[in-house]
């Protein structure tokens, strides 16, 4: 308390309107408060606003809350464990988790399944190849589809096949579409491979000069015979089903053997056809013998059969210089024309290439697989 004695009147009164009060609370749980000023009477009073309550155990400058030490937090009971056959039960239920990416029979080669293509066009697959003296039997690729189009849609060649006088569409959709997939050994209907589809190319394109080509429409004459030249194929046709043929899940695929595919009675077809401006050069002949000892010697056909159209007398020639025997005349085509099948057993054929050697596949039961 300040004393007022001999203070002026007005600063005594002013002392007397003011008190100063210090209280200190020592039993008060929230310690001790800053001094505050205490209005004289009469006067409006501030609310204090009211401290709130620390939690027990907390100190400053941290967050949650710790736990009370009388709190006991219950264990989680163990559980059994799984007999073996409930373990195999849910093994065998439980789908492992993969991608699939789907095939369309048709547009593969647009480009919303170009991804896709890219899968499943293995770097093995694109890389399969014969070689002769003077070609190489490479896969079609997407960027031969010009050249396609300049021998399907000649008059010249349309005269010795059976499929008429396709559309550009056609090239697209249908035979290069084809000639695609039979790169990929599952991209078939019958989840195994079916065709190899070789494009003609030639080592050295400067070896050779195309002829004038006069007779030949302006859009599909050639000036060099450089890249797709034309293309040889050979279908592969299991007369019987065959495990062995068919690739299995999570196994490793090894090549057939022969057995196997004489078990299967497996027959091989060919079909080919070259730009009319190379005809008369040996290319043909040259491709021919090749995938002809391809089919016998490593992929193991029981039988080979060509069926060249009736008077188209360079392929008949070709077909009888490889010792294939004619056996029949049919027309069941189409368009009618008289097909001239001649054939040659896997038998006769090592008799004429390989006489004295036995007759094996070097790829046999080998995962390295050619077929």
């Amino acid at each position: 308390m300040i004393a007022d004695e001999g203070l002026p009147g007005e600063l005594a009164d002013k002392l007397r309107d003011v008190v100063l009060h210090e209280e200190l609370d020592e039993d008060d749980e929230h310690g001790h408060e800053e001094d505050v000023i205490v209005p004289a009477p009469g006067a409006k009073k501030k609310k204090k606003k009211p401290k709130k309550r620390k939690p027990a155990g907390s100190k400053a400058g941290t967050s949650g809350s710790a736990i009370a030490p009388d709190m006991i937090v219950p264990e989680e009971p163990s559980r059994p464990s799984e007999t073996p056959d409930q373990t195999l039960f849910w093994e065998q239920e439980v789908k492992k988790g993969r991608l699939t990416h789907p095939l369309p029979g048709w547009g593969l080669l647009e480009s919303r399944y170009r991804p896709n293509l890219d899968i499943f066009l293995t770097p093995s697959c694109r890389n399969v190849e014969l070689i002769t003296p003077r070609l190489r039997l490479r896969q079609v690729r997407i960027d031969d589809r010009e050249a396609i189009r300049r021998i399907k849609m000649e008059p010249t060649v349309q005269k010795t096949q059976l499929y008429g006088s396709p559309s550009r569409e056609d090239i697209k959709n249908v035979f290069l579409n084809r000639y695609i997939r039979s790169s990929m050994p599952r991209g078939s209907a019958q989840k195994t491979r079916n065709e190899f589809v070789f494009a003609i190319t030639l080592k050295d394109p400067s070896s050779v000069k195309p002829s004038t080509g006069e007779a030949l429409r302006i859009a599909n004459r050639i000036e060099h015979a450089q890249g797709y030249l034309g293309n040889i194929a050979l279908g592969l046709e299991p007369q019987y089903r065959s495990p062995a043929l068919l690739p299995q899940k999570g196994v490793p695929y090894s090549h057939p053997t022969f057995a196997e595919t004489t078990k299967a009675a497996l027959k091989g077809t060919m079909f080919y056809e070259l730009h009319p401006q190379l005809w008369g050069k040996g290319i043909m002949s040259e491709a021919f013998t090749e995938v002809l000892r391809f089919a016998m010697e490593e992929v193991g056909v029981d039988v080979m059969v060509t069926d060249p159209t009736e008077k188209n007398d360079a392929s008949i020639r070709l077909c009888l210089k490889n010792g294939m025997k004619f056996t029949s005349t049919e027309t069941n085509n189409p368009y009618g024309k008289p097909q001239l099948f001649h054939e040659i057993t896997r038998e006769e054929w090592w008799a004429r290439n390989r006489p004295g050697r036995e007759i094996k596949s070097p790829w046999e039961g080998k995962e390295a697989c050619r077929w």
